[in-house]
């Protein structure tokens, strides 16, 4: 008789653990005082001089899952995981799953926050505001190479250039915002084999009313350096902004090579529909990019754009493209 009773609660337990188990899996998402699910998706077509026309990203793209807890006394804990992926097949975009960002930290309303883990640089965090196309860095942006050059936060691309603007192993702090100043430091503990030294990096921001400016520096595992500058002003319907950075980057013959680009570049809003413009220049080689692009919102989350631009190298290509993108 007690082994049928054994088998009757065991019996009633199955049926009631999925039961429980979305109690439990609720119970954790009230006591969660801040959890989202986030997102970007871009894909569009595009058809370079020499080239078949192809399916290609306008934008990055990822899904990410970000919370934060209230510790009382105005500290919270905080975390983000981000992966990147390709849309046109829906393959990692690296081998690294969490390749946005991976990091754990506090985050206090009178001292700012500290992460631990991956994640964007301070240059490449808040370098995206003055570019047209965001820092995507295809299509119509002109931010690669003309904003930073060929400095990479790492420069073993180790990871198939899932390392370009992030940190491993870092550790990164952000003030609080004070009148529109904010700054954001990062750097990194520990030393890659066979490095020259540790990626760190400074970032001062400036926001307020019309006009934003960044004073960046960054240097790698290389020793490569960088000295970035930027700002944008708004007037009316047109927003006008640039950018010039510095670097000394290792080359293959192992010589360290200084680098100059800049960029000029504006928005004009047509309504809710943005013109966009932008040139990009590498002094040292006469490279450059000319960019022109029409944004249609459809939603406040949903957008069709169009670009067409020029770049000469040493292979010229003319290029257009049309696309779409929807955040959530």
């Amino acid at each position: 008789m007690e082994t049928n009773m054994i088998k009757n609660i065991s019996i009633k337990q199955l049926c009631i653990l999925p039961t429980i188990m979305a109690a439990a899996m609720a119970t954790s998402v009230q006591a969660q005082s801040n959890l989202a699910i986030y997102g970007n998706l871009d894909i569009g077509l595009v058809k370079e001089s020499g080239n078949p026309t192809k399916m290609d990203r306008g934008y990055n793209n990822w899904l990410g899952f970000r919370g934060m807890e209230d510790l009382g006394g105005g500290l919270s804990a905080t975390f983000d995981l981000q992966t990147r992926f390709a849309p046109d097949t829906g393959a990692q975009e690296t081998g690294v799953f969490w390749q946005g960002e991976s990091t754990l930290g506090l985050r206090s309303t009178t001292i700012g926050s500290l992460r631990l883990g991956r994640a964007m640089s301070p240059l490449w965090q808040t370098k995206w505001a003055f570019d047209p196309w965001y820092d995507s860095g295809t299509f119509g942006s002109v931010s690669f190479p003309y904003q930073s050059g060929t400095f990479y936060s790492d420069p073993t691309l180790a990871l198939g250039g899932a390392n370009f603007a992030r940190i491993d192993n870092g550790v990164f702090y952000d003030t609080p915002d004070f009148s529109g100043f904010q700054v954001h430091a990062a750097t990194q503990v520990e030393k890659i084999i066979g490095a020259s030294d540790r990626a760190a990096g400074l970032s001062i921001n400036y926001g307020n009313g019309p006009l934003a400016a960044m004073l960046a520096y960054q240097k790698n595992a290389a020793a490569d350096t960088i000295y970035f500058l930027a700002g944008s002003y708004k007037l009316g319907a047109v927003t006008v902004m640039g950018s010039y950075a510095q670097g000394k980057v290792l080359n293959a013959a192992g010589d360290r090579r200084r680098e100059q680009n800049w960029v000029l570049a504006a928005t004009y809003s047509l309504g809710s529909d943005t013109l966009r413009a932008g040139y990009g220049r590498t002094q040292e080689s006469g490279n450059h990019k000319i960019s022109f692009g029409y944004l249609h919102p459809l939603s406040k989350r949903t957008n069709l754009y169009a670009d067409i631009y020029r770049e000469k190298t040493l292979d010229n290509k003319n290029g257009f493209a049309v696309g779409m993108n929807h955040t959530f």
